[in-house]
């Protein structure tokens, strides 16, 4: 009488070898492999061996192979992955997750390959961000960066004597035309006004660099307007800019080395190291300027220095 046989714990307990001579027993019984099959999916359920490997061994006996024992595998035994070598691995791992493959496998005296199998199979790390981690460990937030330097442009307007104005520009101002035109007409005049009238009526012959924003058609028509005399220099000559080759360098002098933590802390450095400039050494560079220009004159526009 036929029956179903319910998989059970004592059924299941069959080692691999068990499992071939079953096999063995019953290609001489006749079976092909997908009854052979179907019988042990009926006894060990998910324990059973796949169709692929049932096949295997059936086409093994019907060949004529007799012993159902594994052979002998060449290359070195897996022992390499044992639980000894994925301490040594875990330990190296505990001090720097940022080690390479190569110092892993030399500080293990492991093969590279049987490391990687340790760190992949064994211990379920992969290489993200530079160093080992867990394959489900979320991306880092990305730090944002701090601004690695404060710095304050300053609009420095000067004449033989000293300085006209020193005019901070708020950091984020974007400098064009109209902001520069809005220096002119509401800081720069008034302070010639204050500290040299005189000036004004007189005659000022202005000079600046030819930036865009300083040739752009608003800015002209503010200097045309005030009647001031615009002089004129050829392109790219910091060596006939009195703030090039005399202010900046004088500054750079007494602000080197220091640090500063707010805008307020460079505004105040920059007054102080204006303020010690001596005086004589305006009228020198001015001086210097006008005989700098007249060499450049005499030699058809060509650089100074």
């Amino acid at each position: 009488m036929a029956g179903i046989i319910e998989s059970s714990p004592a059924h299941q307990n069959f080692s691999r070898y068990d499992i071939r001579v079953i096999i063995k027993f019953s290609v001489i019984l006749g079976k092909d492999a997908s009854c052979i099959h179907k019988d042990q999916m009926t006894v060990l359920g998910e324990n059973a061996p796949s169709i692929q490997t049932v096949r295997k061994w059936v086409k093994a006996v019907s060949e004529g192979r007799d012993d159902m024992e594994d052979e002998p595998r060449p290359g070195r035994p897996l022992t390499a992955c044992g639980d000894a070598n994925i301490s040594k691995v875990l330990v190296l791992l505990s001090d720097d997750r940022r080690k390479t493959c190569e110092e892993i496998s030399t500080e293990t005296s492991m093969y590279r390959t049987s490391m990687f199998r340790v760190l992949t199979n064994k211990l379920n790390n992969n290489k993200k961000f530079s160093k080992w981690t867990d394959f489900d460990e979320p991306r880092p937030e990305k730090v944002r960066r701090k601004q690695g330097a404060l710095k304050v442009m300053h609009m420095i307007f000067q004449y033989m004597n000293g300085e006209i104005l020193r005019w901070p520009v708020p950091i984020g101002t974007t400098i064009n035309a109209q902001y520069y035109k809005r220096v002119l007409q509401d800081k720069l005049r008034p302070a010639i006004r204050k500290k040299r009238p005189g000036l004004l009526e007189s005659g000022i012959l202005f000079h600046h660099d030819n930036a865009p924003v300083h040739t752009a058609g608003a800015v002209t028509d503010v200097l045309a307007g005030y009647k001031w005399e615009l002089l004129e220099i050829p392109r790219y000559s910091p060596d006939l800019a009195p703030c090039d080759f005399h202010l900046f360098p004088k500054m750079k002098e007494h602000l080197r080395g220091q640090r500063f933590e707010t805008e307020e802390d460079i505004i105040q450095a920059t007054k102080v190291a204006i303020k010690n400039l001596d005086k004589c050494s305006y009228v020198t560079a001015f001086k210097d300027w006008l005989q700098r220009i007249e060499k450049c004159a005499n030699n058809g526009g060509c650089y100074v220095e």
